[in-house]
């Protein structure tokens, strides 16, 4: 597994400028590229810094979770300005993605390039979680790698089995084909989900990066026009009627929808796959 990522990893068949930091010079010289190492923090401190310069090369544009890159001049004004339903998304699938590991022992994290939206419940703020559900709320659009994107066919391919093509973030958790017969959502075709619930993670991406489908605009909410043909969705369900909001206060997410003690989201994840580290926030902020 590589050490180190630098900041905006693009996909195989693109080049893309990467996020970066000062180098010291002062003499004209161009910056260095920002370097993170591939840690659970290290991995938030670079996907959200892809965030931040995919929002400013479009920045009059508001976003649906209230932000607009004109108004972002760093990574820690971008955390501060969303609301804390976002932050509870973004935190708790990083964990998910961090905690399952690809075949050569690689965090599937360490694969995802880039953020392009990050939402948590519809009509979130400061005081109030927003939507529990909404197909387009509560998730994360990215893009990954070939690595990850292979991973993630052979795991729906061979339907979970053992070795593991991507084992989930607990025990003998493991990634397998979908069982969701609402089928993958569109534009993406093919779908992915582990195999344990509450909450149950599940992913959205394209089967072959070079079909027409997969390099055709997403048509999604804040990236009607983004084509990427290793675009990945996730979500996790919290529930039996599929609510992706952590913030929201569950009952029935227990087997076969079992009804159990009501909890909030984050209780239920951190009660199953451990401690997300809620009170994160990006160095210096």
């Amino acid at each position: 597994m590589a050490l180190l990522c630098l900041a905006a990893c693009g996909s195989p068949s693109e080049t893309h400028d990467d996020a970066a930091v000062s180098d010291g010079h002062h003499d004209g010289a161009p910056d260095a590229p920002a370097v993170f190492p591939a840690t659970l923090d290290g991995n938030r401190e670079r996907l959200l810094a892809t965030y931040l310069a995919y929002l400013e090369t479009m920045p009059t544009v508001q976003q649906s979770n209230g932000l607009r890159g004109a108004d972002l001049h760093s990574v820690c004004e971008l955390w501060t300005a969303l609301a804390p339903s976002p932050h509870e998304v973004f935190l708790t699938i990083t964990h998910r993605l961090y905690g399952s590991v690809i075949a050569d022992g690689s965090h599937a994290l360490d694969h995802v390039t880039k953020l392009y939206r990050l939402v948590g419940g519809q009509d979130a703020s400061a005081a109030s979680n927003g939507s529990c559900g909404g197909g387009e709320y509560n998730r994360m659009i990215m893009q990954q790698d070939a690595a990850l994107h292979d991973a993630q066919v052979a795991a729906s391919t061979h339907q979970g089995a053992q070795p593991f093509d991507l084992a989930d973030a607990i025990g003998a958790g493991y990634w397998r084909d979908s069982h969701d017969a609402g089928g993958a959502h569109a534009p993406f075709d093919l779908s992915d989900e582990t195999n344990d619930g509450a909450p149950r993670g599940q992913t959205q991406y394209f089967r072959d990066p070079a079909s027409t489908v997969a390099n055709t605009a997403l048509g999604r909410m804040d990236l009607t026009t983004l084509v990427d043909p290793y675009a990945l969705e996730m979500d996790q369900d919290y529930d039996c009627v599929h609510n992706s909001n952590p913030a929201c206060d569950y009952t029935f997410y227990g087997p076969l929808c079992a009804a159990e003690t009501t909890q909030t989201g984050t209780l239920i994840y951190a009660a199953k796959y451990g401690d997300f580290a809620p009170a994160w926030k990006p160095t210096g902020c």
